[in-house]
């Protein structure tokens, strides 16, 4: 049964037959649909430093039921909020950074204060449900490919490598890797370093899971608005605060929250928190339409928005 609707689903498509097209046809087809573009070279001039293809996936929230823009709906609009989304993205950027040197140092220092310097070799701190083994080859290769200058001063004084003192791995360890590492370790040692959040030590995995995910959307350059989210931070259960405010979990306000919190708690630097929360403002005063987009409660005040 399954081979004959795979064979049917196989039938029943057609090749793909759009042509290419030049930016000036691009900028009429847009036209076609009910865009009103008021400097048609310009527009095309825009298209040929962004792609047609990209900028379209914008034009949501400007759409009639039949694929129409709304009448009105101009080019500049549609540049507008892909102009605020890259805004969004380097904000997000900055945010994050200060966030994950934080959690590689406190990661760091709860482990080898208790464990010693080397606790990341140590397969008894780990689950049994952890592949260590497969994780330390990885974060090995991690730093053989690297080229800091403090592994060539570490080659040439000490034995061991690539075996280093976890507080020099992760410095070259990726953040997916710091966040596996976390991932892997046993409740004990995962509440000494998540308690200072307020939150279950398990749901700081999934945020450090989910964080590394829009770390790699950002550093691809790929939208954040109106982005379903692959990877979803989990809503904590038991903070009171975070309960008052039904967020979504499948769009990028609720990794704002995330990002805010994590900051808040942690007593990090907060302009790059302003600087965001004012981009996502920004957004949504564009248009009754756009808050459902990015997952903003209807009722929510962003600033601040853990008190």
């Amino acid at each position: 049964m399954a081979g004959f609707l795979l064979g049917y689903r196989k039938m029943s498509l057609k090749p793909y037959d759009k042509p290419h097209l030049s930016y000036d046809d691009q900028v009429q087809l847009f036209v076609k649909r009910g865009l009103l573009v008021r400097d048609l070279k310009a527009a095309a001039e825009f298209l040929s430093r962004v792609s047609y293809y990209r900028l379209s996936a914008y034009r949501f929230p400007f759409l009639q039921q039949n694929d129409l823009f709304l009448p009105g709906t101009s080019f500049e609009q549609l540049t507008r909020l892909y102009k605020l989304d890259d805004a969004l993205r380097q904000a997000f950027i900055c945010a994050l950074s200060p966030i994950e040197i934080y959690l590689r140092t406190r990661v760091t220092y709860q482990l080898t204060a208790k464990y010693g310097p080397f606790v990341q070799y140590d397969p008894s701190v780990f689950r049994s449900t952890f592949d260590h083994a497969k994780w330390v080859q990885a974060v090995e290769i991690e730093i053989v490919r690297g080229h800091e200058t403090f592994l060539d001063h570490f080659k040439s004084k000490y034995s061991g490598f690539p075996r280093l003192p976890l507080w020099m791995a992760v410095e070259v360890m990726s953040f997916g890797s710091i966040s596996k590492l976390y991932g892997g370790l046993l409740p004990d040692p995962q509440r000494s370093i998540s308690s200072i959040f307020g939150i279950h030590h398990s749901v700081l995995h999934n945020w450090m899971h989910a964080l590394t995910y829009v770390r790699n959307v950002c550093a691809h350059h790929s939208r954040l608005w109106n982005r379903e989210l692959a990877i979803r931070p989990e809503i904590p259960r038991k903070a009171a605060e975070w309960q008052k405010i039904h967020i979504d979990n499948t769009r990028i306000f609720s990794i704002a929250a995330v990002v805010d919190w994590i900051t808040t708690k942690a007593l990090l630097p907060s302009p790059a928190i302003e600087k965001m929360f004012s981009v996502i403002d920004e957004i949504q005063k564009q248009g009754s339409r756009f808050p459902a987009f990015m997952g903003i409660p209807s009722d929510v005040q962003l600033r601040p928005l853990w008190k």
